[in-house]
């Protein structure tokens, strides 16, 4: 498997459909195929070699699709970097990533003029004209003769993502051209021919997957610089958009929006879903808004991306199995692991081990905490969950974020989702924060929904009808909006943080 397979195939069988489109600009697979090759050739000319990295820090558009095309094209590794980060943490990744280019727009210019005054290359991608410090993208693809593709594939390295870095130094994700790969043909989002939406940032492991798959099945992707509800819409009718994937707070933004009767998202074949939980009205909700639309979950990790899936036909039966991340994928394996490393026993909690050609190759020049996921051929995501009699697996919480009060476990999800039930609440966080009785106790924070009303108390007494009185918050902050990351996950890190401060 090599990554630039999809766009041979592309130019083969449909030469002329739009490949791409961003703002105003739509370019065909055979215009795609051309600019693809000769920012090739550019990236080599400026002395990119065969496993080097070739850093992006931009917005998603049309150019990063190119600028991943082409990194692969000349046998080097994609390093895509969170906007959203830091300018230390942002620092710190390409520090330990060493680059050989760093291409960037607008986003974050300031910052990357002053990292490109050393030794490192930059190219400017945005729209505007380059700063005098910085490449002409257009200018490289525009001036470079267009070179063979070096068909590099299977186990040679592909990506290079950062996790996290909201605890801790974020470590570094190599994934092989086999790893993306695997993974990409195991989506059930793309349509054949279809068009795609991307509004989730390309730094992601769920976006450059979907990205991959409907590049893998032939199609159209739309780009979008970012979320914003009324942007999708708008790009759903105008575009006849078939898939798009989202993680449950977008989805919910989307569903409040004042207009959405008025756009017409009949075209809609496939709502993906994933990165955090999905609460049941939430889901309930967006399934009587967009009626046409089949759903699907996905579950994984930037070090494993996909792992199961609840497909439409899922969603189509309902029942319990909604709660679920889905069965386990075609691609890869799935153990439910106790303590000491057995396999658990249906319904009871362990850790989610996974293991199959979709897990990374290795935490980027860390090979001791390498050594601590990668063990005995399991990759250890560091996951709570437990799996039913029919192998719907359920995952109930980060190890990590499991809340022990009173030498009792409680799993925040259980708790969000008791809360997530009352009609006043739009969104809801469950953290443990440090108690000198109880060791730690359950705390939420809460955003009510446009107009609602509800009391801490009133909240308090509705979670303790469906769950146990210990695993009922001990106290309820309201807050307008929940700090989220990049990926549109709730940072429970910094929830703690702020509560712990204050």
């Amino acid at each position: 498997m090599y990554s630039t397979h999809a766009l041979h195939r592309a130019l083969q069988q449909t030469p002329d459909l739009p490949m791409t489109v961003s703002g105003s600009r739509t370019r065909t697979v055979r215009e795609s195929f051309e600019r693809i090759s000769r920012l090739a050739g550019a990236f080599r000319e400026l002395g990119v070699r065969p496993g080097d990295r070739v850093a992006i820090l931009a917005l998603n558009s049309d150019r990063y699709h190119e600028i991943f095309f082409a990194t692969w094209w000349c046998g080097a590794v994609v390093n895509p970097i969170n906007i959203r980060w830091s300018p230390a943490e942002i620092t710190g990744a390409l520090r330990d990533a060493q680059p050989s280019l760093l291409l960037a727009d607008d986003s974050r210019l300031s910052l990357v003029t002053e990292l490109t005054a050393g030794a490192l290359i930059g190219v400017y991608c945005g729209d505007g004209s380059p700063p005098d410090d910085m490449l002409g993208y257009e200018d490289l693809v525009a001036n470079t003769k267009p070179v063979p593709d070096l068909r590099t594939g299977e186990d040679a390295p592909a990506s290079l993502l950062y996790t996290g870095g909201t605890t801790g130094s974020a470590k570094g994700v190599l994934m092989t051209h086999r790893n993306l790969m695997t993974s990409a043909v195991s989506h059930e989002t793309a349509q054949a021919g279809g068009v795609s939406l991307l509004t989730a940032p390309m730094f992601h492991i769920a976006a450059l997957s979907c990205w991959l798959t409907q590049n893998y099945h032939g199609g159209t992707v739309v780009f979008l610089p970012s979320f914003e509800p009324g942007s999708v819409l708008a790009a759903i009718e105008k575009y006849r958009v078939t898939s798009v994937t989202l993680v449950p707070t977008m989805i919910g933004m989307l569903l409040d929006h004042p207009d959405l009767g008025s756009f017409d998202t009949s075209s809609l074949w496939a709502l993906g879903y994933g990165a955090a939980p999905m609460p049941a009205t939430l889901l309930e909700r967006a399934r009587r808004a967009l009626p046409g639309a089949g759903f699907v979950q996905g579950y994984g990790t930037t070090e494993t991306a996909i792992v199961t899936a609840l497909t439409r036909k899922d969603h189509e039966v309902g029942g319990t199995r909604l709660r679920s991340a889905g069965r386990v994928a075609a691609h890869c394996e799935v153990r439910i692991a106790t303590g000491d490393g057995s396999e658990a026993p249906r319904g009871e909690v362990g850790e989610l081990l996974v293991r199959g050609d979709g897990c990374m190759r290795e935490y980027w020049r860390q090979p001791e905490q390498t050594a601590a996921v990668l063990r005995d051929g399991w990759l250890h995501t560091g996951d709570a969950a437990y799996m039913d009699d029919d192998g719907f697996v359920y995952i109930v919480d980060r190890l990590a974020d499991m809340i022990i009060t009173g030498g009792e476990n409680v799993y925040s999800s259980e708790v969000e989702n008791a809360l997530a039930t009352h009609p006043a609440v739009a969104a809801c966080a469950v953290i443990g924060l440090p108690d000198q009785r109880w060791g730690e106790r359950v705390h939420a924070v809460v955003v009510l929904a446009p107009g609602a009303r509800a009391t801490e108390a009133e909240l308090r007494t509705h979670a303790a009808a469906s769950i146990a009185r210990y695993k009922v918050p001990r106290a309820i902050d309201f807050v307008a909006a929940m700090p989220l990351s990049a990926a549109g996950k709730v940072l429970k890190s910094l929830l703690r943080d702020q509560l712990v401060t204050g």
